[in-house]
């Protein structure tokens, strides 16, 4: 299938009448040497001969188990780098590059995306490097867009990308910070995910991005069973103006067994302090609606929307839903107890929530607070 995809592309590329203008170029095939060959000589020649608005490839690897081991990742580096070598032309005019499974030397990376001039968009799935740094330094005058997951990384260096405006980073496991933002003022859309580990560090938002003030949107699914306080997003996100936040307790999806939780370095349900780096009397502009899933009517849910409401001088809509029911808690062990929902039902049970979560708040409307069904 990978062949035919190369003699396409041959075909379709070098026999086209030149008349004919080709503004748009997306090509997805296998690592296998000689068709990549083909299909990156026969861009390189149509990049030569049209003016192309988008180029893209999307360049996967076998899925066979043995592609995942140590070396089987450093062979498709390897594999990667040869085609990257024979056919730097085609990469130069690439708008959009796809990459996988691969391990790299440290400075593989930075070259492939210093001759990418054009390179708008990198998506990155289990690209490694080689060496004990565990470094990334990504410098280009035009990417918008970052992706990488899964990538073994201790650091990624941010240093200048001046017209990136979304970043998503997948799992690191390492305790530090993954990210250092250097010059990206465009930068408005932030995506973490992570499973929380005992070795990771806490990450304190107002610092992490205290070189990042325009982010607008920004998503958080750190998995881990420590009890992270939300309300500083808000320091570290002045220009947020939606906040959704999931709250569960799904003992399906928590590994339970005591040794295993061990062996993988799962961390202990804390309650976390943490102070404040702002200033008493610290006011957001920009938040005009707090979704939250999971409410349940305790303290920690009241004190905190008080809290936000106090905070978001601006908020307009506070929407507060059930637990999400998911089908896997229908066969939960029946040792593990989960406390039945005290989600307010009836119409006096939601005015009197209300009227307590507003009490003493001057400026704040008890009428933005609905519970959603």
């Amino acid at each position: 299938m990978n062949a035919a995809v190369a003699d396409a592309t041959d075909n379709v590329l070098n026999f086209r009448a030149k008349e004919i203008p080709l503004r748009q170029l997306s090509i997805c095939f296998y690592l296998k040497y000689y068709d990549c060959l083909t299909i990156g000589k026969a861009v390189a020649r149509a990049m030569a001969t049209h003016k192309l608005d988008s180029a893209e490839f999307r360049i996967l690897t076998d899925y066979k188990l043995h592609y995942y081991t140590f070396y089987g990742l450093r062979n498709n580096g390897k594999r990667l780098m040869t085609f990257f070598g024979a056919c730097t032309d085609a990469f130069a005019g690439l708008t959009r590059l796809y990459l996988q499974n691969l391990r790299l030397a440290e400075t593989d990376i930075p070259n492939i995306i210093a001759t990418c001039k054009r390179l708008e968009s990198l998506r990155m799935f289990m690209c490694q490097t080689e060496g004990t740094v565990l470094q990334l330094q990504v410098e280009h005058q035009r990417l918008v867009e970052l992706d990488i997951c899964h990538g073994c990384l201790k650091l990624v260096k941010l240093n200048s990308l001046p017209k990136l405006e979304r970043l998503v980073f997948n799992s690191w496991r390492h305790p530090q910070e993954p990210l250092y933002f250097g010059n990206v003022p465009q930068l408005s859309s932030l995506s973490l995910t992570n499973v929380g580990l005992r070795l990771h560090n806490l990450i304190r938002l107002s610092q992490f991005l205290s070189n990042v003030t325009s982010i607008r949107d920004l998503h958080l699914n750190l998995k881990s069973e420590r009890d992270v306080i939300t309300r500083f997003f808000l320091e570290a996100a002045p220009f947020l103006k939606e906040l959704c936040i999931t709250i569960w307790d799904h003992w399906c999806n928590i590994v339970t067994d005591k040794v295993e939780r061990e062996e993988e370095g799962y961390c202990d349900k804390t309650n976390v302090q943490w102070e404040s780096s702002s200033p008493d009397g610290f006011r957001h502009c920009n938040l005009v609606k707090l979704t939250i899933y999971g409410f349940q009517p305790d303290d920690n849910f009241l004190g905190y929307i008080r809290h936000i409401m106090e905070t978001a001088v601006n908020i307009e809509e506070i929407s507060l839903y059930d637990r999400k029911v998911e089908d896997c808690c229908e066969e939960l062990d029946p040792k593990i107890k989960v406390a039945p929902s005290k989600y307010p039902q009836t119409v006096e049970e939601q005015e009197l929530l209300r009227k307590q979560i507003t009490e003493g708040l001057v400026m704040a409307s008890p009428h933005v607070i609905n519970f959603r069904s």
